[in-house]
């Protein structure tokens, strides 16, 4: 499997920077490192560059309508840790903005431990799970402070449902639509009260971003939501790079493009017809086709104009 290193290398020798069997050295290269995480930054904010539309589950609470989404970095506080107990203790100065749910990372912290409880009083924070490790000096624990979803922040949602949980009637799924703030305005009473949400307004404030949604729910139940995929930096140059088959290729040629001024090399029309060549592949391989809604015209007719437009707010016909 390719490493982020033989993405970098591959980008250099397309530029004629790198010969075969030459040795890239280590700044460069940590260089050239930093240039492909903003290019894989980048792709996550173009829906087709993204190869996978991802199910976010979550529960919904009757009459809470708002919810913030995000999990994003909270700050460093210092804290001892002993093997095998799940108290970080000494905690110097406990944070003002720490919350139960928050990730923890940092030496002696296990991969995906959170925060369970913590005391300002007795200066210590309870993780989910136990320290793999002792530190009995003070060592940074970085954490993060998660909205009401606690998922990383999606850059837009592709579509979604609403899943009853309750009342006997569990595993029935219902549309749940996205909506434009426009849309989202022309409603006069956004918190009435409904069954379950039809619609939600998605605002991708950053770093927390909001849902809205519509009507308000009166009772509990699941939303299912569909986001793109988010691409991950590649942390060192020997990070394999686990993505589907083409995108080596694409970023390679891409990268080439990218680092060509940086070395005073200009882009050839044979890399440019690869790169979008490249470029096309992958998200030919991502483009599906919309499945057109078909229904009957005589079941689904028109609503008529009545008292219902408090309801739907004019658009929800």
């Amino acid at each position: 499997m390719a490493t982020a290193l033989d993405v970098v290398q591959g980008a250099l020798k397309r530029i004629n920077v790198l010969a075969a069997g030459e040795t890239l050295p280590p700044e460069d290269a940590n260089d050239a490192l930093y240039v492909l995480n903003d290019l894989l930054d980048s792709l996550s904010n173009e829906h087709l560059a993204c190869y996978q539309r991802v199910e976010n589950i979550f529960d919904l609470s009757s009459g809470q309508n708002i919810y913030t989404v995000g999990n994003p970095a909270g700050g460093t506080f210092l804290g001892t840790t002993v093997q095998g107990s799940a108290i970080i203790s000494g905690v110097t100065a406990m944070p003002s903005n720490i919350q139960v749910g928050g990730s923890l990372t940092g030496a002696g912290i296990p991969a995906g431990a959170t925060v369970a409880a913590f005391s300002a009083g007795a200066a210590t924070v309870t993780m989910s799970a136990p320290a793999t490790a002792t530190f009995s000096v003070l060592e940074p624990i970085d954490f993060t402070t998660p909205g009401n979803i606690n998922i990383p922040r999606p850059l837009r949602i592709i579509t979604g449902f609403t899943r009853l949980t309750t009342s006997g009637i569990s595993q029935v799924d219902y549309p749940l639509r996205p909506i434009s703030v426009e849309q989202w305005s022309a409603i006069g009473l956004k918190n009435q009260p409904g069954p379950w949400p039809k619609v939600v307004y998605y605002d991708a404030a950053f770093p927390l971003a909001t849902m809205y949604f519509f009507p308000n729910p009166s009772q509990g139940g699941e939303v299912h939501l569909w986001t793109d995929n988010l691409f991950t930096d590649f942390l060192t140059l020997n990070t394999e790079v686990s993505l589907p088959q083409g995108y080596v290729r694409f970023l390679k040629n891409a990268l080439a493009i990218e680092l060509a001024p940086e070395y005073g090399k200009s882009v050839s029309k044979e890399l440019m017809l690869a790169y979008t060549q490249s470029r096309a592949a992958v998200k030919n391989l991502n483009s599906q086709q919309q499945a057109v809604a078909t229904y009957d015209h005589a079941i689904a007719g028109r609503a008529k104009n009545d008292a219902g437009w408090i309801l739907h707010g004019g658009f929800l016909q």
